[in-house]
């Protein structure tokens, strides 16, 4: 319940953040913002399968994540995600150098903006805040499906793969 309520707080400032920023808008169809509805909520991840380039299949590391959907004209998005196994701080207040890095390489997170596009089955986050200060002003394409209410897929398009990966899905779970 705490790591819920903290979460909670995290994104409630990240909203605040969103609100008083510029973002890119988009027309939305009738069809691309009752699509929409379907994607906002809190979802948890449950699996992140990189296929490597040689054929093998490897786990993300960054396995333990929450993506949230919000119902604002345009949406917004918030994303975080974190390696569960990197080491902890022996102190809470003035990590280690090797800490530090191991945060900072450990964990990622973005917000923003979605483009929702219904019939060709992909969305667009246009990436406004970002841990990684390259990642602003991109926009991430992401194909989707929905396996009945509570599961939803994002398949990272090709071209936005890092060298060395040629396939990068994203599976979801409502979070009740």
């Amino acid at each position: 319940m705490l790591a819920r309520v903290r979460l909670f707080v995290a994104v409630s400032i990240f909203i605040l953040v969103l609100g008083s920023t510029s973002f890119k808008t988009c027309a939305q169809s009738t069809e691309d913002a009752a699509m929409g509805k379907r994607f906002v909520e809190m979802w948890r991840l449950v699996s992140h399968p990189n296929r490597l380039a040689d054929g093998t299949t490897k786990q993300n590391a960054n396995s333990m994540a929450y993506i949230i959907y919000m119902d604002t004209n345009p949406i917004h998005i918030c994303y975080v995600a974190m390696d569960p196994n990197r080491p902890k701080r022996k102190s809470e207040f003035a990590p280690t150098e090797s800490e530090a890095l191991s945060e900072i390489t450990g964990s990622s997170s973005y917000c923003g903006t979605v483009e929702i596009h219904a019939k060709e089955g992909f969305v667009i986050h246009h990436v406004e805040i970002a841990s990684v200060p390259n990642v602003v002003g991109r926009d991430g394409k992401r194909w989707f499906t929905f396996d009945g209410p509570n599961r939803l897929t994002l398949r990272d398009d090709p071209q936005g793969l890092q060298p060395g990966i040629t396939d990068s899905t994203l599976i979801w779970e409502r979070v009740p």
